[in-house]
């Protein structure tokens, strides 16, 4: 009964423990690799402690059958799986040629066929003795090559493990750290226990108690791997849905992911291993570029810089991107978040364009007439105002409705336009006021100016269907320094001018304070 409790105790109880393991592991997610080789791994692991439950059972002369052909067999299947999977974890896979890959970790397992068809063991020690309740391997020379491989293995796995982590710049770097201290415990622990004889003291194969740890510390990067792949599960729903476009970018800027939301963006339908400067337009390309290699180069983040993208149908849209930089596969990356603000932008121009424009003629406002002619004053040294008055507007109101009157008056603002092109602006100030901002004009310019104005209305008049309406105005001009230096006085003066005009006949212009009286007459 004794001997019972005792074998129960120091093999079927890790014997449960490894295949509870190896069954939770792989219930987790059958279809992934990684579950089914850290499974196989444990259950291999649990197989060498149920062998070695049968074989202390058992008669000593079944003990080489035992060792041969199930506790050694399982041992190289530990090896096989365990250093698979640490391959396939920290992606040192994808440095093995694919030809390799992943036969290679099991080429020991050629020794499982050899032992078969040769019926020897070539890996453990044959000859057994008795000591208490416990079957032991002789201490020869079989045995110690035995360990000797086996800690030459974990040595291996050892410095591949920190090989990795000088690679790792992401969350697997924690999991590398858990089995480089989990190998380090091992191999102190298969040192100490393997080339040492504690016979009767402890169980025999002690070193693989040191085992536990180490499938202990994978069962648990497994579970943060798991994590992990829940995380980046999450991260790909909000990728994929994620209003804003997202790409990721290589150093010199070529596409190497893009979610539907930058397919629907640009307009294309394969964005994958295409130059993300092709869908910039032209004058952007230079800028973005710098932008984007500075801040590679420092891998700093960089947040709402302003640019624009281009269509395949090379349509322009504003666009504002933020931008990280995050490793993958142990090289550096640049992802870029971009939000489509061309709708905003429009808003946003024609909040500006309203504020400084008349929303009907679409020409300067008084606001905008007032701050820049501010400015010229400044910066010329002669400016001369003209308030241009339309005669007889409310007559053509009331006779043809509020809508002509509008169209007329788009008419009006159109000749202002071309007349004063080349040499000021034109802005609506009133119902049917019009001021003309003019550059550095002579006294002679001006009438020249306004005579041919007056002519450019009489040849244009609106057309309503078949029927002409004429184009009558009253114009007022000053100019400075002659008339004031200041535009509330300039203004003035030229209202003074255009109101002389009104009481005098209308439809004619008349300069401010010269000696000029003649009206030209019609």
């Amino acid at each position: 009964m004794t001997t019972l409790f005792l074998f129960t105790a120091v093999y079927l109880l890790p014997t449960f423990i490894m295949f509870y393991m190896s069954v939770d592991i792989f219930l987790r997610n059958p279809k992934r690799a990684e579950h089914r080789l850290l499974s196989l791994f444990t259950f291999a692991y649990g197989m060498m402690f149920l062998g070695e439950f049968f074989r202390n059972a058992s008669p000593i002369e079944m003990s080489p059958a035992f060792v041969t052909y199930w506790f050694g067999n399982a041992g190289l299947l530990v090896f096989s799986t365990s250093l698979h999977f640490i391959f396939r974890v920290s992606n040192l896979r994808k440095k093995i040629p694919r030809f390799l890959y992943p036969g290679i970790f099991y080429a020991p397992m050629l020794i499982v066929l050899v032992t078969y068809l040769f019926q020897t063991n070539v890996i453990n020690s044959q000859r057994f003795e008795q000591v208490g309740l416990f079957i032991y391997p002789e201490f020869n020379s079989s045995y110690l090559i035995t360990i000797t491989v086996g800690n030459v293995f974990h040595t291996l796995v050892f410095t591949l493990l920190v090989y990795t982590r000088k690679q790792l710049n992401d969350a697997r770097r924690g999991i590398i750290t858990l089995l480089i201290f989990a190998a380090s415990l091992t191999l102190i622990w298969n040192i100490l226990f393997g080339y040492f004889s504690f016979y009767g003291k402890i169980p025999p194969y002690a070193y693989m108690y040191g085992g536990l740890f180490w499938a202990a510390a994978i069962t648990m990067s497994m579970r943060r791997f798991d994590f992990l792949a829940s995380y980046q599960t999450r991260f790909a729903t909000l990728y994929n849905l994620n209003p804003s476009a997202i790409v990721l970018l290589d150093r010199s800027g070529v596409i190497e992911s893009a979610n539907p939301a930058a397919y629907q963006l640009l307009e294309e339908t394969e964005l994958v291993g295409q130059s993300f400067l092709d869908y910039l337009p032209q004058n952007k390309r230079t800028d973005w570029l710098e932008h984007y290699t500075h801040h590679f180069d420092s891998s700093n983040q960089f947040i709402e810089y302003e640019t624009k993208v281009a269509t395949i149908q090379k349509q322009e849209r504003y666009v504002v991107m933020d931008g990280d930089f995050v490793f993958i596969e142990q090289e550096l990356h640049g992802m870029l978040l971009i939000r489509d603000i061309q709708a905003s932008k429009e808003a946003e121009q024609a909040i500006r364009f309203f504020a400084y424009n008349d929303p009907l003629t679409k020409i300067p406002n008084r606001r905008s007439f007032y701050e820049t002619a501010a400015a010229e004053l400044l910066q010329h040294a002669s400016c001369s105002i003209a308030v241009v008055d339309l005669d007889g507007f409310k007559a053509i109101n009331d006779t043809f409705g509020h809508q002509i009157g509008d169209e007329y008056l788009i008419h009006i603002a159109q000749l202002l336009e071309e007349h004063v092109a080349e040499i000021g602006f034109a802005a609506r100030v009133g119902g049917d006021e019009f001021f003309l901002l003019l550059y550095d004009q002579t006294p002679e310019q001006l009438h020249h100016f306004a005579t041919s104005l007056l002519e450019r209305f009489q040849v244009n008049p609106f057309t309503l269907a078949e029927e002409l309406i004429d184009i009558r105005t009253s114009i007022g001009i000053s100019f400075s320094p002659d008339h004031g230096i200041n535009l509330d006085t300039l203004i003035h003066h030229a209202d003074q001018a255009m109101y002389d005009v009104k009481n005098n006949g209308k439809n004619d212009y008349r300069i401010h304070d010269t000696m000029d009286k003649t009206l030209r007459q019609h």
